[in-house]
């Protein structure tokens, strides 16, 4: 990663470095930014001055069934997010989840170990299974066929005969 993140970037991460939910690494490269950009330290300040006012009048049940809220909202979204069903507005929401929460990161890794797991096992048991049914169907539909075939032709021949004996018991009779 670029040690050098730009304002944008830290304006995505603000939410998560605010919270102490970055990782150490990403923490050191936003406080690099912090430490040059004064428009960013600004964004900062404001946002912690307006959550210390939000944190004091809002009881801390309260943030506690919002911060269990969302980690119910991850889990009933994760199959979605790594099967890519979700719209882009959360896709963002879960990709921001997970860059800020170790919990939801282990989540999202062992969702990919299970999802490569299964197509693994799909593929090594199509490569085992050696018998191809669809040979056999195509055989048997060729087979049938062939008798169709074989049947229409014996039919037409039985009728050519008719009809000859029948033009020629009229031949006879007249002549």
């Amino acid at each position: 990663m670029n040690k050098e993140l730009t304002c944008n970037q830290v304006s995505a991460l603000i939410s998560f470095y605010i919270k102490g939910k970055l990782n150490p690494k990403l923490k050191e490269y936003v406080d690099l930014h912090l430490a040059k950009c004064p428009m960013c330290r600004k964004k900062i300040n404001d946002l912690n001055n307006i959550l210390g006012k939000y944190q004091n009048s809002t009881p801390k049940n309260q943030i506690e069934k919002e911060e269990e809220t969302l980690g119910y909202e991850f889990k009933n979204r994760l199959s979605a997010y790594v099967d890519n069903e979700l719209n882009s507005r959360e896709n963002i929401m879960m990709k921001k989840m997970t860059i800020s929460n170790p919990t939801a990161r282990k989540e999202l890794e062992s969702m990919y170990r299970f999802q490569k797991a299964i197509g693994n096992a799909y593929n090594k048991t199509k490569n085992d299974f050696k018998y191809d049914y669809s040979k056999e169907i195509l055989h048997k539909l060729q087979d049938n066929k062939e008798y169709t075939t074989n049947y229409f032709y014996k039919l037409m021949i039985l009728f050519t005969a008719l009809l000859i004996t029948i033009i020629g018991g009229f031949l006879y009779l007249y002549f």
